[in-house]
């Protein structure tokens, strides 16, 4: 068969193909879809599981070392490091002594456990965006006072909100009366995108995330409040402040260097500390400072990097399972498909009798049968080529999910 012959055949097969596709439409999407969902599920699980593995590893490899209570690992790093858990409780601002004596390393606090509009809102100081090398994009600034945060890029776009916008941190217990009230916050400066979970989140001041949680407020000035039982006397020209004195909770220009606190501030509780050691031997020595055999030890030092190995090794297990689920899925759905083209070409008897009749060859009914079943893989692949490709986009939704979030 010449070359000029081949493609007109193949031509009028394209078309026959073409138009029998068309009006059997509805069969023809039935086996497209199937066909396509079943080679696109192992692709876009191994996709899915690899963009959650590169971002967890990334995540953990911020920081050498992660110190905190004693307690779940996974809470800890999950927490302090995916702000998606809730970390042992019993670290407290002077525990970063012991880590940074001797100058064997430098320590970035972490707090948790608030939020504002359900977005998590994450205590720490400014060593933690130059310890990142992130700064906040376009006019913004780092936060500087209390009341005062820097907004993460989703989080900015989805809560919609700019430069100089205000929020309420969320009040920690409706149902309690003695609840923390929320405390208002001020967007100085929006962080670029990072594929990290600071896109999510509100980072403020330590000092911030305490009045939060209640250990920092303003007083009205008693001399000035209208409140009955507010002031309760005086003594010379000071005015003796009652318990009825309202306590001021938002952060207005002006007004958060009024904002004090009640108690000894290294001794405020945080959930974890960054721990970046000056050199191998540091870290060495540190490891082996709070992982020997003391059972009386009330904190930990962890390595994330080889913490998240070990998540990604269970996932993987499971990821393997799943995509061998999924492959013999796809295989079992490629024989129905097959099967049920196979079938309609059984119930086109009459159709291919008639293109026989009319002069057809065999070999260019076969041919026209063959083009059918090419262009209906091709659309199947077309469809799992499309959900492989956006698979990796909701690694961050796996691997907050894994994390607990």
């Amino acid at each position: 068969m010449s070359v000029a012959v081949l493609h007109h055949a193949l031509h009028h097969a394209l078309y026959l193909a073409t138009r029998s596709l068309c009006t059997a439409w509805r069969r023809s999407v039935l086996l497209i879809v199937a066909l396509g969902l079943s080679l696109a599920l192992p692709l876009a699980l191994a996709r899915l599981l690899d963009g959650a593995s590169r971002a967890m590893r990334d995540r953990a490899s911020m920081a050498p070392l992660l110190l905190g209570a004693k307690g779940s690992e996974s809470d800890l790093v999950f927490g302090a490091m995916f702000f998606a858990a809730t970390p042992p409780s019993g670290l407290v601002m002077s525990d970063l002594t012991r880590v940074e004596t001797e100058n064997l390393a430098r320590a970035i606090p972490i707090a948790v456990g608030a939020t504002a509009r359900k977005k998590p809102v994450v205590g720490t100081t400014v060593d933690y965006f130059a310890h990142l090398g992130v700064t906040p994009a376009n006019e913004g600034r780092l936060f500087a006072t209390i009341g005062e945060c820097v907004i993460g890029a989703n989080a900015a776009r989805e809560l919609d909100l700019d430069l100089g916008a205000r929020l309420y941190s969320d009040p920690s217990a409706l149902s309690n009366l003695a609840g923390v009230f929320p405390l208002e916050l001020t967007i100085v400066g929006i962080l670029p995108q990072t594929n990290s979970p600071d896109d999510d989140a509100l980072l403020v001041d330590l000092h911030t995330l305490w009045s939060i949680r209640g250990l920092g407020h303003r007083h009205d000035e008693p001399a000035q409040s209208t409140t009955a039982g507010a002031v309760i006397g005086s003594k010379g020209n000071t005015t003796i402040a009652g318990e009825a004195l309202p306590i001021a909770r938002d952060g207005r220009d002006g007004v958060a260097s009024d904002f004090h606190f009640h108690g000894n501030e290294n001794e405020f509780p945080i959930d974890g500390a960054l721990v970046i050691p000056s050199d191998a031997k540091s870290q060495a020595i540190l490891l082996g400072r709070f992982t020997g055999a003391n059972t009386a030890e009330r904190l930990q030092l962890v390595r994330p990097d080889q913490f998240a190995e070990r998540v990604l090794e269970r996932i993987f297990g499971l990821g393997r399972v799943l995509g061998a689920v999924a492959l013999g899925t796809a295989l079992l759905v490629a024989l129905v498909a097959a099967t049920t083209f196979a079938l309609s070409i059984r119930l086109r008897a009459d159709e291919l009798a008639l293109m026989r009749r009319l002069g057809a060859s065999r070999g260019r009914v076969g041919l026209f049968l063959t083009v059918e079943a090419m262009l209906l893989l091709a659309a199947a692949v077309v469809i799992a080529a499309g959900v492989a490709l956006i698979a990796p986009y909701f690694a961050a939704e796996v691997l907050r999910r894994v994390a607990g979030g």
